[in-house]
């Protein structure tokens, strides 16, 4: 039983994920899976309080806030070397 409600809890972040990219017309990889699970906490409050109705809106509006949007790993920036050779290849007759 624990581990089907383990894999309904994962289909549905998933998916709430997939709609959260969707938003804001991002690929799925590039957000957190982890921090929109973490975030759902973040809207509950919001929703209680009367400030939030749509959950997939709310995290979109936040996503930076909330570490939703993952940062960009070194190695998915051109290094610095390779830079420096383009520029010298350029230079070069």
């Amino acid at each position: 039983m624990q581990l089907a409600a383990s894999w309904i809890l994962f289909a549905v972040l998933v998916d709430l994920t997939d709609a959260v990219a969707e938003t804001l017309k991002k690929r799925f990889a590039a957000l957190s899976l982890e921090m929109v699970y973490r975030s759902l906490s973040y809207f509950t409050q919001a929703y209680h309080q009367g400030r939030a109705t749509d959950v997939v809106a709310y995290l979109a509006a936040h996503a930076e806030r909330y570490g939703i949007l993952k940062r960009r790993r070194n190695r998915d920036k051109p290094s610095v070397l390779l830079t420096l050779m383009d520029l010298t290849s350029a230079a070069s007759p």
